[in-house]
């Protein structure tokens, strides 16, 4: 049989040196852990920012080809030029009534003019848009179009962030004038 003061003295001195965590020991550990939750936050805050212009400079590029795609299925009209700050044109509805190709085109940048932005500066709808049924997608979005040596250029531009600095995009194509 054991002697159970001999037992006493081996289990005391075993649990004397280790009793638990120090005070210091977590507060270490909750910060190394808090250091890394904000890394992680501030990557996520980043990643979220990034998908936002992604998404915003495909959305230019799909509205830029828009155009250009209009163009070269009425190729005997002339686009260009169209200012970055030029309103909607009021257009006849193609869809609706019956277009010759000059009619065609100022439906065609109307519809595109809407695409990039639907109301003025003062956030007051462009009633051609209002009744094309479109509204803009990008945030003070702003295009034009303009020609040289039969090169039609497509500039789209956007705010690209909260301060509003602008981001754009320049498309150019060929196009057949007859």
């Amino acid at each position: 049989m054991r002697s159970t003061t001999a037992d006493q003295c081996i289990s005391n001195t075993g649990n004397s040196r280790q009793r638990g965590f120090s005070l210091i020991e977590v507060l270490v550990a909750v910060l190394i852990v808090g250091v890394g939750i904000l890394g992680v936050a501030g990557l996520q805050v980043v990643s979220l920012q990034q998908n936002r212009s992604a998404l915003l400079r495909a959305e230019a590029l799909q509205i830029g080809n828009d155009i250009l795609d209009r163009m070269r299925a009425n190729p005997l009209t002339d686009y260009a030029p169209v200012d970055l700050d030029d309103a909607p044109p009021e257009a006849t509805n193609c869809v609706t009534d019956s277009c010759d190709r000059s009619e065609m085109a100022e439906y065609d940048i109307a519809q595109w003019k809407c695409s990039v932005n639907s109301s003025d500066d003062s956030d007051v709808p462009y009633d051609i848009c209002v009744s094309f049924g479109i509204a803009g997608s990008l945030p003070d979005g702003a295009a034009s179009i303009s020609k040289s040596n039969g090169v039609h250029e497509v500039t789209v531009e956007w705010a690209g962030d909260r301060a509003g600095n602008k981001s754009s995009i320049t498309l150019r194509t060929r196009t057949d004038d007859g």
